[in-house]
């Protein structure tokens, strides 16, 4: 079981508290802090996982951004989700087999959230919504679905999981219809 340390909190990880709530990265918030630049995610994922005062600190001061600033971080999710999930066809109507862009009073709140930008001309309306597919990569690495954080340790296997290179082995010979021993 890994080691908890709970004491006051040195400066420079008081430091690393405070650049750690810029960004939310491990690892640059630990070299803004002054730790080594090869060994700054280790040391990062040591104090946010070994040093329960440090996860506190920042708990704390996440608490604080969000009543200074009315910002939460379910808000911005709601918002990245409003944009991955916008659908262009809300926005405009046919009339007389001629596609017309909706009323702005008459879209929903989340269809205008959408929108990144109109720009109307005497004889065009040109919209441009915001990256859709980069929102669904937001989304998609927020739920753990693809990825890897760059600020964990690596987890551990089950004794009884195989590695990886030897799942794909025994997958491949499988599909090339060989038998396979201990499959």
């Amino acid at each position: 079981m890994a080691r908890q340390i709970d004491a006051r909190m040195t400066p420079r990880q008081r430091l690393f508290v405070s650049e750690y709530l810029v960004d939310l990265n491990g690892k640059q918030a630990a070299i803004r802090a002054g730790y080594g630049v090869k060994t700054a995610a280790h040391e990062a994922w040591k104090l946010l996982n070994r040093r329960p005062n440090v996860a506190r600190a920042i708990e704390d001061g996440m608490r604080a951004q969000e009543k200074r600033t009315h910002i939460s971080a379910d808000k911005a999710l709601e918002e990245i989700a409003r944009i991955a999930f916008s659908d262009v066809g809300r926005l405009f109507e046919t009339e007389n087999g001629e596609v017309k862009v909706k009323d702005l009073a008459s879209l929903s709140e989340v269809d205008r959230a959408a929108i990144a930008r109109i720009v109307v001309t005497k004889d065009r309306i040109d919209i441009r919504l915001h990256d859709k597919r980069a929102a669904l990569l937001d989304l998609i690495r927020h739920l753990g679905l693809v990825g890897k954080r760059t600020d964990s340790q690596p987890g551990f296997r089950a004794k009884d999981e195989l590695p990886a290179r030897e799942v794909l082995r025994r997958k491949l010979a499988q599909m090339a219809g060989g038998k396979e021993k201990g499959a």
